[in-house]
């Protein structure tokens, strides 16, 4: 190859010389040169840079292929050699074999988790459920903002959430994701976990990691999942064995934050508003803010709802949503301000007058507004009053009597008027009639 561009870098140069001189009638005779203009240089000149170009493309193009041949081999030659280190060593998708798996899981629980979450990865591969970003979440996201996000607490889980950002864990090991993914529409996402509550001997793992996710496993142990160990100061991703330490051990107090640029799939950290300059590469996935705890603990993650420790997040706006959606909070109750929110209830202008009791109105700091139409406290007082007041002023009657009661004929043949009969006759009998006593004549 270097002779052919030697030798093309000479025809170049003598096809220059020709067209220079053909160019320049002020030279005196070119035939001086040994030259014969009169034969049609120009054409075979053309032709065999034609042929030149034509040999030195198809030069580039070999030597770009046959690159591209050794990296297939070199790449086919350690997938073999990583089959059969594999098979004679009995290595898992860890790269582990049994005999390191057993020192590295002491107890039957720790290896029981750890079977149960393989068979969970193959049972639930990535893919197999759809978590991108609906066009309902996306409607949610832009009416809600920030407070869309929320974390999910399942029925087995060992939790409590306080809060739609603040879980409080009651022990065990358990994990819990939020209910959106993070979005990829910008090209960077922030969010910060404080830590609330945490004993000395309590390990909170912080990261993200697609859906579903073991309820049982640490966040990072399981493949597509990255996290962050708050006792160690080590990063996992995907695997329980191997992390790397970038940075410190954090307490009751401290705020760990994560960062996700979406477009190259690189993941970074920061404690109380200092970044760490490692990053975690590779996680081109749909992604769920993931928090795991190996026992009693409470948490309080800030999306964006609030300002950031980390100031460049704030002045950037890298949080997951908008702090404020397009829907409108509700009305403030109580208020009328140009309009009537409620019916509020109006005092009756008669009132029995019968009992004095019935004048007396409820103060004012009693009267409750209900919604949808129901009386309020005021509207029943007053239907009480009425009550109380027309059983207070109908006619006191005589009480009833039957007519074979032998005691009240004897009353009767007395001329008592305090009983009538039962049936109430529209004209009481003459020897019922109250009778007025004339005054005795003068004498």
């Amino acid at each position: 190859m270097t002779r052919a561009s030697n030798w093309s870098g000479a025809l170049a140069t003598c096809l220059l010389c020709i067209r220079t001189a053909s160019a320049l009638p002020h030279i005196a005779n070119p035939s001086i040169l040994g030259w014969n203009m009169e034969r049609p240089v120009v054409e075979d000149d053309s032709d065999d840079a034609l042929v030149i170009i034509l040999i030195l493309i198809s030069a580039i193009f070999g030597t770009i292929l046959g690159i591209a041949a050794v990296f297939l081999v070199l790449y086919a030659l350690v997938q073999v050699v990583q089959r059969v280190r594999r098979f004679v060593f009995r290595l898992d998708d860890d790269g582990m074999s049994e005999r390191m798996r057993n020192q590295l899981l002491p107890d039957e629980d720790s290896r029981q988790s750890y079977e149960l979450a393989r068979a969970f990865e193959r049972q639930y591969p990535y893919g197999s459920v759809d978590t991108q970003l609906t066009p309902e979440q996306q409607s949610l996201i832009r009416e809600k903002g920030v407070d869309a996000w929320e974390f999910d607490v399942n029925l087995d889980v060992n939790a409590m959430q306080q809060s739609k950002t603040e879980v409080l864990f009651m022990g065990g090991d358990n994990c819990v994701q939020t209910n959106l993914p993070l979005p990829k529409s910008n090209s960077v996402y922030y969010f910060e976990v404080k830590l609330v509550e945490k004993p000395t001997d309590v390990s909170l793992w912080i990261g993200l990691a697609t859906k579903p996710f073991p309820a049982w496993r640490m966040v990072g142990w399981n493949k597509f999942s990255a996290g962050y160990c708050t006792n160690s100061g080590s990063v996992h991703q995907n695997s329980p064995f191997r992390g790397s330490r970038i940075g410190e051990r954090l307490l009751s107090g401290d705020i760990l934050g994560i960062g996700y640029q979406p477009r190259s799939g690189v993941m970074w950290f920061t404690r109380n508003g200092r970044r760490y300059k490692e990053i975690v590469s590779g996680m081109l996935y749909d992604l769920f803010p993931t928090i795991s705890a190996d026992g009693p603990c409470s948490f309080s993650a800030n999306f964006g709802q609030r300002g950031f420790v980390f100031i460049e997040a704030n002045v950037k706006r890298w949080g997951l949503g908008p702090v404020e959606g397009t829907q409108q909070p509700p009305p403030v109750y109580g208020a009328n301000q140009n309009t009537t929110l409620l019916e509020t209830a109006e005092s009756e202008s008669t009132t029995p007058e019968s009992d004095d009791d019935s004048s007396i109105q409820p103060a004012a700091e009693d009267t409750v507004i209900l919604i949808d139409g129901q009386a309020t406290n005021e509207r029943q007082h007053q239907r009480r009053q009425r009550t109380r007041s027309g059983r207070r002023s109908a006619s006191h009657r005589p009480p009833l009597y039957q007519k074979e009661d032998p005691i009240a004929a004897q009353l009767l043949e007395a001329g008592s008027t305090s009983l009538v009969p039962a049936s109430y006759p529209s004209k009481l009998p003459e020897s019922l009639e109250p009778t007025t006593s004339e005054p005795p004549p003068s004498s």
